[in-house]
This record gives C-alpha cells, structure tokens and sequence, in this order.
C-alpha cells in the first residue's frame, strides 16, 4: 500500500480490512475510500500479517471469525511483530467473552456486523484524532 497525500498534503489514513466475505469487504473498503482512506483489503489473517508488516498501515479492521485464526490472535501477533496500527475487531456474532479478550489483547474497538457506515467512521475517526494529538503533545 503506498502513502499518498490528500489536496491539503496531509497523509491519508491508511486501513486494512481483514475479512473473509468478500463482498462485505469490497463494501467496506468502498465506503473507506470515499471517505478519503486508504485501503487494502485481505481475506486471511496470513495475508494481514504480511500486508501490515509491509505497509505499516494505521488501522487494521479485523473480522473475528476468519480462516487459520481468529480476529484477537492475528492482532496479537501483529502486535508481537510491533506493527503500530490502531486494531479494531468486528464481527456478526461476539459472544461477551469475545469482548473481554478483546479488551485484554489491547484491541481500540469492537463492531457488531453489520454497523452502521456512520458509526464505523465515527468509530475511525475520534480515536486516531485523539492519538494523534496525544502524540504530538507528549
């Protein structure tokens, strides 16, 4: 995934989409585009950890329910290969506990599918704003 600047020259935010329905994901990304993100889009937690190694994205928007892993193990082995991405998980079905090892693994955010576009970028939008800022004033 290449970095590219906006019109005002400020860096896009970067997103990889971590699912396996590919419709859903074409979705996703579609949607993510428009709003001025950068995306790319994979279906198995082998290819996120290749991609978010190599790409250095910003946020990685993982579906829990995937092939070879689920969502929490693949953030938390990207978190073990130190990749800095923000790791939001989603899924049509989070049983409470899912929740909990979520929270655990140090993932930002947990979506039910399907979410509300809206609120996905609401739920996009604040933290980064938020980290952003804590970074560079701290």
């Amino acid at each position: 995934m290449n970095q590219k600047a906006g019109a005002s020259g400020t860096r896009l935010r970067s997103v990889l989409v971590v699912e396996d329905d590919q419709l859903f994901r074409k979705a996703l990304m579609t949607f993510l585009s428009s709003l001025g993100f950068e995306t790319c889009g994979v279906s198995t937690a082998e290819d996120a950890l290749r991609e978010a190694v190599w790409s250095g994205v910003d946020v990685v928007l993982i579906d829990y329910y995937l092939p070879g892993m689920n969502g929490i193990e693949l953030a938390q082995t990207l978190q073990a290969r130190n990749v800095r991405a923000r790791m939001i998980l989603m899924s049509g079905y989070l049983p409470p506990f899912v929740r909990e090892q979520a929270r655990a693994a140090s993932i930002e955010d947990v979506l039910c599918k399907p979410h509300d576009m809206t609120s996905l970028h609401s739920h996009l939008m604040s933290p980064m704003a938020e980290r952003d800022n804590y970074e560079t004033t701290h």
